[in-house]
């Protein structure tokens, strides 16, 4: 991931192999801040599709965001 101001690694909580980029993100990075739940930055193809099972759904990680940062 590359900004302005730093460069940063991206983490996949999955294993597998990328197989899309999201090119609009490149002269639109803001689209993830406008719609965290709908934007994609890379598609995987799984290497293991078990690893879904620890993934939390959406209104499970606003709840532990909720918990970390008090609001």
């Amino acid at each position: 991931m590359e900004s302005v101001k730093a460069v940063s690694d991206l983490y996949s909580p999955v294993s597998g192999k990328v197989t899309a980029v999201n090119e609009e993100l490149k002269n639109a990075p803001d689209k993830i801040n406008e719609a965290a739940h709908e934007a994609w930055i890379i598609k995987v193809e799984l290497s293991n599709p078990a690893e879904l099972a620890a993934l939390l759904d959406a209104a499970a990680y606003e709840a532990f965001v909720s918990e970390e940062t008090g609001a």
